[in-house]
């Protein structure tokens, strides 16, 4: 059975969505906007994330004409509601299992149902296809409109990322906003039907979840269950953000707590003993959970990432591929590749890299972050810069998991077009950090 992803219904149905979604999203904000100015925000900031993802539907219907992981997920998602919808009920939860020979054998029981175009030991497609199913639903199959609704969800994800952040520094609301809801790439790889999504909204509700629940100590179970159900979908999408947000979430914790230290001296003590307790913790729980991360455990990551070397080698990847020279599975080997990594996923590709109009707009958005970082260096001390980077436990957090989740995928990532989408979490931090460190050394550059 031949499958498009355009019918009908994405000419009648999404303008009956977004008319909803706007007059929800007006009204919102007219009840808060006057006690809570950053609501000024909200709108425009939901539009972007609606036509990211209009966008990326257009883009890889009509530019990546073969289909691609959007289409695969879309197309695969009505695979299972047309099961639903036939009133196969049984048949429907049996292909939820995640068994390979379900899903074969539901599939050629019928070929009204479609098609499903992952691997069936994929798990964690088929957990990205299972939660989009509702989406799909509500959406009558249609590829936009189902589009729309998701991109509208996660919307909320950042939403609260963004509290969290001005909660802290009320100055910077429009800088937050710009660093969290405008960057292109941000909006327009991380609104489709795709595991970014999903990842990139449960990072806003899991940082949300813990700042609530373990720094304001607000210990209600909706924070504990933002927490919990945002592990869940890192563990069963990509489980490497889980451990990419430990680190710095511990930190985050811990120095929250060091800094109500009234003794300095005291205070200058107990830090170093507490980084190494926490590096120390850290790599146990690495050690002993690497199970559950499978092809995310830290032994295959740098095994991956030698071979995604080897293979640049070999130019498996023609221009649109980067290099950043030679290196082993060897913990040492891998730390010597640390700035050339951070380069790569921060600041590549250059706008000169560019090869097609994606990459341009990345292009423009690394040059304005790596000319931003530059005027950050050149313009404050070394010294006053690294006080200034320790003297908020959400900066310190911010920065370490934007830095370190930047050097996993410049490491790992072979060409431009992937690492243009799987950069995409640490834009928002990096850049609200680099928002954070201006505004705290405003002085310095005044007075220079």
């Amino acid at each position: 059975m031949e499958q498009t992803t355009l019918d009908i219904f994405d000419f009648l149905l999404p303008p009956f969505y977004l008319l909803i979604i706007f007059f929800y999203a007006r009204s919102v904000v007219a009840k808060n906007v006057n006690t809570k100015s950053h609501y000024k925000y909200l709108l425009p900031a939901l539009i972007c994330k609606v036509v990211g993802g209009i966008g990326l539907c257009l883009v890889y219907t009509f530019y990546y004409t073969e289909g691609g992981d959007v289409v695969n997920y879309f197309l695969s998602t009505t695979t299972y509601v047309n099961v639903l919808l036939q009133g196969h009920f049984s048949k429907f939860f049996e292909m939820l299992d995640y068994k390979e020979n379900n899903i074969w054998a539901i599939l050629s029981y019928s070929n009204s149902y479609g098609y499903f175009l992952f691997a069936p030991t994929d798990y964690y497609a088929l957990f990205t296809v299972s939660i989009t199913i509702p989406f799909c639903l509500l959406a009558f199959k249609s590829f936009i409109a189902t589009t729309i609704l998701l991109s509208s969800f996660s919307f909320i994800g950042l939403w609260k990322l963004y509290e969290v952040f001005i909660d802290q520094f009320p100055t910077l609301k429009r800088q937050f906003a710009i660093s969290i809801f405008f960057i292109p790439s941000v909006f327009f790889w991380g609104s489709g039907i795709l595991k970014d999504t999903y990842t990139l909204s449960s990072i806003g509700f899991f940082i949300f979840g813990l700042y609530n629940f373990q720094i304001l100590k607000k210990r209600k179970v909706k924070y504990f269950l933002m927490i919990l159900i945002s592990a869940i979908v890192f563990i069963n999408i990509k489980p490497y953000y889980l451990f990419a947000l430990l680190p710095g979430s511990l930190l985050w914790i811990f120095f929250n707590r060091i800094q109500r230290i009234s003794n300095q001296f005291l205070k200058v003590t107990i830090i170093p003993f507490v980084l190494v307790v926490l590096f120390a913790a850290v790599i146990l729980i690495f050690n002993n959970f690497g199970s559950y991360l499978g092809e995310y455990s830290l032994d295959k990551i740098l095994s991956k990432a030698v071979k995604t070397q080897q293979d640049l080698v070999r130019s498996a990847y023609g221009s649109n591929s980067y290099n950043i020279g030679e290196f082993d599975a060897s913990i040492g080997s891998i730390i010597t590749k640390v700035p050339a990594a951070l380069n790569l996923a921060l600041f590549r590709p250059y706008i000169w890299d560019a090869r097609n109009p994606v990459m341009v707009l990345s292009g423009l958005e690394n040059l304005f972050m790596l000319g931003f970082s530059i005027y950050i260096v050149i313009r404050v001390k070394f010294s006053i810069l690294l006080r200034s980077l320790f003297s908020h436990p959400l900066l310190i957090f911010s920065f370490l998991f934007s830095l370190f989740f930047a050097f996993s995928v410049g490491l790992t990532t072979a060409n431009y077009g992937a690492l243009a989408r799987l950069k995409i979490p640490c834009i928002p931090f990096y850049l609200s950090s680099l928002f954070i460190l201006y505004s705290l050394n405003k002085e310095s550059f005044k007075r220079k």
